[in-house]
């Protein structure tokens, strides 16, 4: 985890921070909407306030303010450079009414299965094992500048005797309410500022 000494969390009570979509790793773009919607789920699921912008919210605010080709742009060569460009992101950062923006990111997420006990070929109990690895970027919308981040990796392994697997939502809520951890103990812990 980091966090810019400059950066104080009390300012996430009042200043809007909107939820952008989700950067993910090759041959996982199907999941960039349940990573930012799952990311959003576990901002408003907080027992200090926060004012979260929902990424769908955000990207149709950056959309009616006619700068989806600039975003488009600034994710492009944030997926190149791991920067989000200052003078895009002060453009989106007003377009959308947020002084902070979070990035998601998910690295990998990989979901098999293992048998556990067989009966004359017949697998009777199977382990079923999700793996998940994500990352959070909280940039200053003003600044251009990185504030606060965390990532994290989630294993989960569930046996059954029946053909299921764990949601995609139920996995990644449970590991962004563990990387959120450490931010919502900033936040709860800072003065208010005024």
């Amino acid at each position: 985890m980091f966090k810019a000494p400059s950066f104080d969390p009390s300012l996430l009570r009042r200043e809007p921070a909107a939820i952008l979509s989700a950067v993910v790793g090759f041959g996982l773009e199907g999941y960039s909407q349940q990573v930012s919607r799952s990311l959003s789920l576990a901002l408003s699921q907080n027992e200090v306030p926060l004012q979260v912008i929902p990424a769908y919210e955000a990207l149709s605010r950056i959309n009616r303010a006619g700068l989806a080709k600039e975003y488009t742009d600034m994710v492009a060569a944030y997926v190149q450079s791991g920067i989000l460009d200052h003078a895009y992101l002060q453009r989106v950062g007003q377009a959308v009414g947020a002084s902070y923006a979070f990035q998601p990111s998910m690295a990998s997420f990989d979901q098999s299965m293992a048998g556990r006990f067989s009966f004359f070929g017949l697998r009777v109990f199977q382990t079923r094992i999700s793996m998940l690895r994500l990352s959070l970027q909280l940039w200053d919308t003003r600044t251009g500048s990185i504030v606060w981040e965390a990532s994290g990796e989630a294993t989960l392994a569930n046996e059954d005797v029946r053909e299921f697997r764990i949601p995609f939502e139920d996995i990644a809520r449970r590991l962004w309410d563990r990387i959120l951890r450490d931010l919502r103990s900033l936040v709860k812990e800072s003065p208010q500022a005024s």
